[in-house]
This record gives C-alpha cells, sequence and structure tokens, in this order.
C-alpha cells in the first residue's frame, strides 16, 4: 500500500509539472499579421511578418527578433513608394531586399 502511495504521488508529480511547462507555451496565441515578406539584409532570407502601419515591426517568424523599418523604397508595377522616416536615425541602419510576393525592392532597418 505504502508503495503504491509513492507511485500515485510521483504520477501526480509528473503529470502536474508537465501541465506547468507545457501551461505557458499553450496559452501563447499565435500572432496574427497584416502582411507576410521575405527580407534579406545579408544573412539569409528570413520570413517576417508585420501589421499594417509603414512603420510597424518586422517580426521574424521563427525567432521573434524584430526590425524596425526607417525608409523604404519598394515598387509595384508602375507605382513605386519612397518613404523615410523623419525621426529616425539612420545610424546602425542596414538595407535589407524585400519582396512580400507583391511589392519588391529595398527596406532600411534597425535591429530592435
Amino acid at each position: 500500500m505504502k508503495s503504491m502511495r509513492k507511485l500515485l504521488a510521483a504520477g501526480v508529480v509528473a503529470v502536474v509539472s508537465l501541465a506547468l511547462v507545457a501551461g505557458p507555451a499553450s496559452a501563447k496565441k499565435p500572432r496574427d499579421y497584416a502582411y507576410f515578406a521575405t527580407i534579406d539584409c545579408g544573412s539569409g532570407p528570413v520570413r517576417v511578418g508585420s501589421g499594417e502601419d509603414l512603420w510597424a515591426p518586422l517580426v521574424d517568424l521563427a525567432s521573434g527578433k524584430k526590425y524596425k523599418p526607417v525608409a523604404w523604397n519598394v515598387s509595384v508595377g508602375e507605382f513605386v513608394l519612397q518613404e523615410t522616416k523623419n525621426d529616425a536615425p539612420a545610424k546602425h541602419a542596414v538595407d535589407c531586399n524585400y519582396s512580400d510576393g507583391v511589392a519588391t525592392g529595398t527596406v532600411t532597418v534597425k535591429k530592435v
């Protein structure tokens, strides 16, 4: 009977431990992004998601690393978008190739 209680207690501890570890991971909701694209800042292609704001961070879908856009130079057909954020310092910014399946060009980003 004593060994049965120990076995039961060990089982309960194992289940509770697993629930504590799995709980936070399963509680995370997948991020909803308005746009998805691929950027390449020189280290290979990175798949990113972003919000609807032109200056919303580009978030690496695999690692969660954020890239803060400070300038855009992209085109869709004959339409060209060239915008630079006025208050964004260019120090430590890097130009990245950008493609979202519709727009292509470059985005200048700072790693956040």
